[in-house]
């Protein structure tokens, strides 16, 4: 595998602690925003950097290709961003008129949240699920083989 070509780019921290993004043409954006583009599917590639207006900057394909000390502020910036919480243990799911009412341990702690519908538990392969609550906020099960018995037959019964 080779090495991706280095981008003339760098991140810096405003006197706020913000992300700024000095171009390869020496214009800095104050406060911008990474976003990884497909989170689920090319999780350590293809990252949009958005202005605080939310529009695209500039993407960069391989975080790799960016350069120390730069690289360590984006991937803080993106750990900040894109916390998803990993499922650990299934306590109980409790079926609602409309949807059900997870009750899980993740590896932030415990917490519930409501799922509207089966469709709202994706299988992604390789074992994996995410489950999308009515929030939007995603939580991943990274192998459904790991998960003790109990969680295991209840996850069964809804998927």
């Amino acid at each position: 595998m080779s090495t991706p070509e280095p981008l003339n780019i760098e991140f810096v921290k405003d006197a706020e602690g913000r992300l700024a993004l000095v171009d390869s043409a020496g214009i800095r954006h104050a406060n911008v925003h990474p976003a990884k583009m497909f989170p689920l599917t090319e999780k350590d590639h293809w990252i949009s950097i958005q202005s605080e207006a939310s529009r695209e900057i500039l993407c960069i394909e391989d975080p790799q290709s960016v350069p120390e000390p730069s690289r360590t502020l984006l991937l803080e910036a993106l750990n900040r961003r894109n916390f998803v919480p990993i499922i650990q243990v299934i306590h109980r799911i409790v079926r609602l008129a409309d949807g059900h009412e997870w009750h899980v341990t993740t590896d932030r702690g415990d917490t519930s949240f409501e799922v509207e519908t089966d469709e709202s538990i994706q299988s992604l392969g390789h074992g994996r699920l995410v489950i999308i609550d009515r929030r939007n906020t995603r939580y991943l099960i990274p192998n459904v083989a790991s998960l003790d018995r109990v969680s295991k037959r209840k996850l069964e019964h809804y998927y």
